[in-house]
C-alpha cells in the first residue's frame, strides 16, 4: 500500500466557508446546506434533493379570503388555529418562492 504525495504546487482550498476565530471560540461552525453531488441509491433514484434542486409546491385548502374569515373567530375555535396555521404558511410560501394552488388547482399565488 502507497501513500499519494500532494505536489507542493497545489494548494488545498476548502469548499466551506472559513469560520473566523472570534465566532469559533463561542461555539459556531459552518454547515453546509447545499449538497454539490446528487446522492442515488442501487435503482438510480435520488435520495438527498438539494434545496436549490427542489421545487416546493403547496396546496392550499380554502382560498386566502375564507382563512383570513375564520382568523377572527374564537380562540377556543379549532377553525381559528387552523386558519392561523395556514396564513403562516402563505407568508412563508411567499418568502421562499414556494408555488402556491388553491383548492381547484389554480394558481393561488395572487390571491
Amino acid at each position: 500500500m502507497t501513500i499519494e504525495r500532494i505536489p507542493e504546487a497545489v494548494t488545498h482550498r476548502p469548499e466551506e466557508v472559513e469560520v473566523p476565530p472570534a465566532f469559533a471560540e463561542t461555539g459556531l461552525s459552518a454547515i453546509e446546506r447545499e449538497f454539490k453531488t446528487q446522492v442515488r441509491d442501487s435503482k438510480g433514484q435520488n435520495i438527498l434533493i438539494s434545496p436549490a434542486t427542489q421545487q416546493v409546491t403547496i396546496k392550499l385548502p380554502y382560498d386566502k379570503a375564507t382563512l383570513t374569515g375564520w382568523l377572527k373567530g374564537s380562540v377556543s375555535s379549532s377553525l381559528t388555529w387552523f386558519a392561523t396555521f395556514w396564513l403562516r404558511i402563505i407568508k412563508k410560501a411567499l418568502h421562499f418562492g414556494w408555488h402556491m394552488t388553491g383548492k381547484g388547482g389554480g394558481d393561488a399565488t395572487g390571491s
